[in-house]
């Protein structure tokens, strides 16, 4: 990383989803269904503040098949009908380090969903493993990269299935 503003990992997927913005907000900042969509979210529990609003923390459990882990994180917007996003807290003093956010736009008669994922700086603990990596831990990025740009595909493909369901 070169800069303070450039993103160690920027990941994102964007589908047009036949649903106003207004019914998709209340899917996106309802973190105990991601498990719904999600092949790596198990869901989550709010653990203080109100449900969805800036400044609330919730755990969120996860299990990629290959290992099962829980983080607790902090939500950084919410903006129903346009945005809602949260910060990863733990491996990082800044909650803004690892961030997974859902923008929705009209689009046409619909909307379109983009989730982003944007890492600024590989925590501690992930640097020292690479670190110890024979190849620097080049082959773990790029095939943990493609696991997050699957999930993020199935991930907004289950919410725009669930949009469209009503």
């Amino acid at each position: 990383m070169t800069h303070d503003d450039t993103p160690r990992l920027e990941l994102h997927h964007s589908t047009s989803v036949a649903a106003a913005p207004e019914q998709i907000y209340p899917l996106i900042s309802d973190i105990t269904r991601y498990g719904e969509w999600s092949p790596e979210s198990a869901g989550g529990e709010w653990l203080s503040g109100t449900p969805g609003a800036v400044g609330s923390r919730f755990r969120g459990d996860n299990d990629n098949g290959e290992r099962t882990w829980s983080s607790e994180c902090e939500v950084l917007a919410a903006e129903p009908g346009r945005r809602f996003a949260f910060g990863v807290l733990p491996g990082s003093e800044r909650p803004d380090n690892s961030v997974w956010s859902f923008e929705v736009e009209p689009e046409g008669s619909g909307s379109r969903l983009t989730q982003r994922y944007v890492m600024q700086v590989l925590p501690g603990p992930i640097q020292e493993f690479l670190s110890q990596q024979e190849d620097g831990g080049a082959q773990f990025v790029e095939h943990r990269t493609e696991q997050l740009k699957d999930a993020l595909r199935q991930t907004v493909d289950g919410i725009k299935q669930a949009a469209e369901r009503g």
